[in-house]
């Protein structure tokens, strides 16, 4: 511990450096960048004073200079005082803000301050490597016997069980990783054999020394978990859920309910203790109303590929509840992609606690942008799947059979005759022999495939008499009787 000197007479103004309070204490603002500022102030009690009750409304540190600490001089009349400010901002630019908000704020407060000296703190990582002290495993009825005393709050449960006792000892990243850990290890046994708590001092007959315990089985079925779950998100992408059989309640149901269980308890272990958490109560229903107009849209483009094989646009006829099934479709494919590593992440994190302040890579927000890209990944897939489907149903109308309903899109077939050989069409001449593809119209025109033809025209309805047939292979012969 270091303790500030301390000089008698009443020219000392600042207290004494006060414990940090930490990145969210009540005495300041949250922040994430610390700057060191080197100041002049004015030598006299009214500036110092003043000085102090600004920085202690803002949550700043102050003290004199440390012995040195910089070489930075003042004239006569001038005191040193050492800052530090603590603001939100990013790492390239936290200097300077961190004097300009400083020097705001002495403007501001008409205080005779300058700003000498500015260093961002950066934080130092000293290497370490962890070593437990736990109890020695014992047989599975000690094991449960110690599980349902703990569980009954009986106090006979085995104190030993666990790990009763860690310690970090400092390592050398340069030296190889079986001497350093040989070495770390003696030095950890050298510390939990000295400690003033019997219960708590290494015991070979009763305690063992390793490493973190890691619950190999749960992290294993967290990732079991997390293939299964991509798994179910590429099959509904991909259209096969009849391929095997989920579009049975029987099946299907419970593949909800699993992958639902595992994105929703993932995500929010992920984001539990975090500002977003506290703001989940408000963003779920204002994304709701946000989704009632995406969905009819997500639906458009799904009929879109799938009219694309066939060269015609979707009709506003084609607006119902296959529409609305097509958008929820896309959604809740892209919602589950984006959870996907945020759910797989919180369970991680809830199953290995040491796992929470290891670096960056393990926030959330890191991992949704991941999830972001997945998403937008699955549903260009289903983009895909809706235009092979709609391929497939073309060659079966090529081949003279009905086709299916497809998410509200429904094909009828007619025979069309023009009321005049001079009537005008975009495409092909219509066919007079066999019935064509009619998927609505919109309008006063009509667009329809010719089979026989492959292609497309549109014309008029005007100009066109339209007679609709029961069947792909009906005679137009017959329909026109």
């Amino acid at each position: 511990m270091i303790t500030p000197s301390s000089s008698p007479g009443p020219d000392r103004q600042s207290p004494s450096p006060q414990p940090d309070p930490g990145p969210a204490g009540p005495a300041g603002l949250p922040f994430n960048r610390r700057v060191h500022v080197v100041t002049a102030v004015l030598d006299r009690p009214e500036e110092l004073d003043l000085l102090q009750q600004i920085c202690e409304a803002m949550g700043w540190p102050l003290r004199e200079p440390l012995a040195g600490e910089t070489a930075v001089t003042v004239d006569a009349g001038w005191r040193l005082r050492v800052i530090e400010v603590r603001i939100r901002g990013v790492r390239e630019t936290a200097v300077e803000q961190a004097v300009s908000t400083l020097d705001t704020l002495a403007q501001n407060a008409e205080l005779s301050l300058s700003c000498r000296d500015a260093a961002l703190v950066e934080r130092v990582h000293q290497p370490q490597i962890e070593w437990h002290l736990r109890g020695r495993r014992r047989t599975v009825g000690r094991r449960i016997r110690h599980a349902l005393h703990t569980a009954a709050r009986t106090g006979d449960h085995d104190p030993h069980a666990g790990t009763v006792r860690l310690v970090r000892v400092p390592a050398e990243l340069d030296e190889p990783r079986p001497r350093r850990l040989a070495r770390t290890r003696r030095a950890a046994r050298a510390e939990l054999a000295h400690h003033s708590l019997p219960l708590r001092r290494l015991d070979p007959e009763i305690h063992e020394v390793g490493g973190p315990s890691v619950s190999r089985g749960w992290h294993a079925l967290a990732f079991v978990a997390l293939v299964f779950t991509a798994t179910v998100i590429c099959l509904l992408g991909a259209g096969l859920w009849p391929a095997i059989g989920a579009d049975s309640p029987r099946i299907g149901a419970p593949l909800i309910v699993l992958t639902g269980g595992y994105l929703l308890g993932g995500a929010l272990l992920a984001v539990r203790r975090t500002p977003t958490h506290r703001a989940l109560p408000w963003l779920v229903p204002l994304a709701v109303p946000l989704a009632v107009p995406l969905v009819p849209w997500l639906g458009a483009l799904v009929q879109r590929a799938y009219l694309s094989p066939f060269g015609v646009r979707p009709t506003p006829a084609s607006d119902g509840l296959g529409n609305v099934q097509a958008g929820l479709w896309v959604l809740c494919v892209f919602v589950a992609s984006a959870l996907l590593p945020v759910a797989y992440l919180g369970w991680m994190r809830f199953l290995a606690p040491s796992l929470r302040v290891r670096g960056p890579w393990l926030s959330w927000a890191p991992a949704m942008t991941l999830g972001i890209g997945m998403g937008m990944v699955f549903d260009l897939l289903i983009l895909h799947t809706a235009a092979n489907s709609g391929a497939e149903n073309r060659a079966l109308a090529a081949a003279g059979r009905d086709i299916p309903d497809y998410f509200g899109v429904s094909a009828e077939y007619a025979c069309v005759e023009p009321t005049s050989r001079e009537a005008p069409y975009y495409g092909t001449p219509p066919s007079h022999g066999s019935p064509v593809v009619i998927f609505g119209q919109s309008g006063d025109r009509v667009e329809y495939w010719d089979p026989a033809a492959g292609r497309k025209t549109s014309i008029r309805l005007e100009d066109a008499r339209i007679r609709v047939v029961p069947h792909s292979d009906s005679a137009c012969a017959e329909a026109d009787r």
